[in-house]
């Protein structure tokens, strides 16, 4: 008994330093305000979004050792509404030999009262003098969302299969998305085509979770023009469309697009359940173009809207925050639609309640130089809507200094929405650029700024850009300038509270 209680009192200091540690953290000059991040060390992809017992779920991919990439755990938070999280412990970590480096990326469903995690497990083998890597597909539950036992018999899905003429990537086959039609389960897992390194989405079918059989390659892609690995494959069914997610690797620039180090996007078309067959009905589109936006899963919620979160950053950039022990954070959470086959994006409702200290203007015409009282700092939503009629360009310097500013900026007769951070603090520059065709002339514009961060849509989801920056923390003006004299029909300016003051 002594020895227990003594074990319990050892467990109970470690856990009060991990939360002393976590409260100093929230405090660091880039941890956000209002957005999702791990209470320390690294963060990235999304993982298990679901509605299970009341509560939405987030899995993510976590390093709890170091603000670094490394052997991967499903970190786990908990939210009534999307937007105030609760820390939980780790809910899956590296134990058994399948997948012993590595609990990768995969999904979440809820049958029968329990919660199933469907994840991809990776394992370095040696095979002689060669380490051959594995990846599976592994099964793990709960009854209470918090404690889950892993499946045994998994892997459930042991390798990628040889269909007809093609042989798929067993180290590049992973990132499970499962979903129940009618009375089986499906899940569609990202691969490579080993001859011609194409990226490809295969279809697998099971009545139980546990026994899956192979379908069919649901999507595959040509000549390397769509890269050379599809990850995070995800499937949703809205408005009478079918949308498959990928998130592609390789894909080379065309021009202006494609210049990030990887894509997450989307195919509006039809999924034949019989041949396993996805047929798009249009090009690929991206989710958003701005810098960082990655590996994005969807959810349905329990009114029936479709939502995504992404990672909002981008592998191989700098990360100044790891200095104070995090690294990575998580996008809002975005509502899809399907508008005129193209998908859009906008934030979820639950976000206004995040709002306080409202600060609105009407009918301001300008041209040149405006800026107004009241409408500053580096935690904030701003919503406006501006009549280019008489006005050639605008542009709006965000976390604005006199040495530091990001810029977003619109010119009506190349019809290009662009986003500049070549002064946006430390470590990042560049240029990323959209085109946005008005209506009636109208620049419609939805702004949330948070400490290391700008997420802005366009035109009600048109367009969306998103990027980390770091400025300083009296970075922290706006300013209009317009070309031609613009008109602000409404500008509110909302401050947002911090989810981690209560």
């Amino acid at each position: 008994m002594k020895k227990f209680s003594a074990f319990l009192a050892v467990c109970m200091f470690l856990a009060m330093q991990i939360s002393a540690v976590a409260h100093e953290i929230t405090k660091s000059a880039y941890y956000p305000s209002f957005h999702f991040a791990a209470p320390a060390n690294w963060i990235n992809d999304p993982n298990g979004l679901v509605f299970f017992k009341g509560e939405y779920h987030l899995f993510y991919q976590h390093n709890p050792q170091k603000p670094e990439w490394g052997p991967m755990h499903w970190g786990h938070a908990v939210s009534p509404d999307m937007v105030n999280w609760r820390h939980l412990p780790v809910a899956l970590a590296p134990s058994k030999p399948y997948d012993k480096d590595g609990v990768w990326s995969g999904s979440a469903i809820v049958e029968d009262d329990l919660l199933y995690l469907l994840y991809t497990g990776n394992a370095q083998i040696k095979n002689n003098d060669k380490t051959e890597v594995h990846q599976t597909q592994n099964l793990a539950m709960s009854k209470d969302g918090i404690n889950f036992g892993k499946s045994a018999n998994n892997p459930v899905i042991k390798m990628a299969p040889h269909y007809s003429n093609y042989v798929f990537s067993s180290e590049n086959f992973r990132d499970p998305f499962v979903w129940k039609q009618d009375d089986s389960y499906f899940a569609l897992v990202g691969t490579q085509y080993e001859k011609t390194k194409d990226g490809a989405v295969l279809l697998f079918k099971s009545k139980d979770l546990r026994n899956w059989v192979f379908i069919n390659i649901t999507a595959i892609g040509s000549k390397g023009e769509m890269g050379y690995m599809w990850e995070c494959p995800n499937f949703v069914h809205i408005g009478g469309e079918d949308v498959l997610m990928i998130s592609p690797q390789g894909i080379k620039p065309h021009g202006k697009m494609f210049l990030n180090k990887y894509q997450s996007g989307w195919f509006v078309g039809k999924l034949d359940y019989d041949t396993g067959k996805f047929k798009q009905k249009g090009p690929f589109g991206l989710f958003d173009h701005g810098f960082d936006f990655y590996a994005p899963q969807v959810m349905k919620t329990p009114d029936g809207r479709s939502v995504i979160i992404g990672w909002l950053d981008m592998w191989d950039t700098k990360m100044p925050e790891k200095a104070d022990q995090w690294a990575g954070m998580m996008s809002i959470p975005r509502e899809l639609k399907v508008v005129n086959g193209k998908v859009i994006t906008t934030p979820v409702t639950e976000l206004k309640s995040m709002r306080y200290d409202k600060v609105s203007y009407t009918n301001q015409a300008f041209n040149g130089e405006k800026a107004f009282n009241n409408i500053r700092g580096d935690v904030y939503e701003l919503e406006t809507e501006i009549d280019m009629t008489k006005a050639q360009s605008l542009c709006i310097k965000l976390r604005f200094s006199p040495s530091q500013e990001t810029v977003l900026s619109y010119d009506k007769n190349s019809k290009i929405l662009k986003l500049n951070r070549d002064k946006s603090g430390q470590a990042l520059t560049g240029e990323r650029e959209v085109t946005l065709p008005l209506t009636d002339n109208l620049l419609k514009l939805r702004i949330f700024s948070d400490k290391s961060s700008l997420e802005i849509f366009a035109n009600d989801g048109q367009a969306v850009m998103s990027s980390r920056i770091y400025p300083d923390k009296n970075a922290t003006g706006i300013k209009f300038i317009a070309q031609g004299e613009a008109k602000i029909n409404y500008l509110n300016f909302y401050k947002l509270k911090s989810i981690h003051e209560k």
